[in-house]
């Protein structure tokens, strides 16, 4: 019985990475997907997965580190995963001749049927140089839609610093 856990866990897990692809090189979704953290806790009748304790993910070029990553959803649905931590950070590496996207928050909400990433509370992300940095910034991977702030909770306002092209 625990080892169909620990497959269900997997690809619940597998399930949510594959769903990023939108902004990660296309080799990282044939990449195996690797967690340590210092505890894993499975609860089928709530449809709940928590690792926590130096949370740390990484499939290809995507890396996550974070104090804790809940994933909601069942067999291989994945419908939301929280990643928390002072800071929940990332990494990756998209198609093409992009930089390196990097970000950080103290929460990450990844909405899988939206294929929405929220980063709240001190969000910041950087790509060749340019930086972006708000209380809530969210990415539309479906439309490549970034919106930031958010007058109805009284965010801090937006700061955005941008490189100049180079010739």
């Amino acid at each position: 019985m625990k080892s169909i856990k620990l497959i269900f866990a997997f690809i619940t897990l597998i399930t949510f990475f594959l769903s990023t692809s939108a902004w990660a090189l296309s080799s990282d979704k044939n990449k195996p997907v690797e967690v340590e953290a210092d505890s894993f806790n499975l609860d089928d009748a709530k449809k709940v997965t928590i690792y926590s304790g130096n949370v740390i993910i990484t499939q290809g070029s995507m890396e996550i580190m974070a104090d804790k990553v809940t994933i909601y959803g069942a067999q291989g649905n994945t419908e939301k995963v929280i990643a928390i931590g002072k800071p929940v950070k990332f990494k990756q590496q998209p198609d093409g001749k992009q930089g390196l996207i990097r970000g950080e928050a103290n929460q990450f909400n990844y909405l899988v049927t939206k294929d929405t990433l929220v980063l709240l509370d001190k969000a910041t992300l950087w790509q060749n140089g340019n930086t972006f940095s708000s209380d809530r910034i969210e990415y539309d991977s479906k439309r490549s839609v970034v919106k930031a702030g958010d007058k109805k909770t009284n965010s801090t306002r937006v700061k955005v610093t941008l490189e100049p092209a180079k010739k």
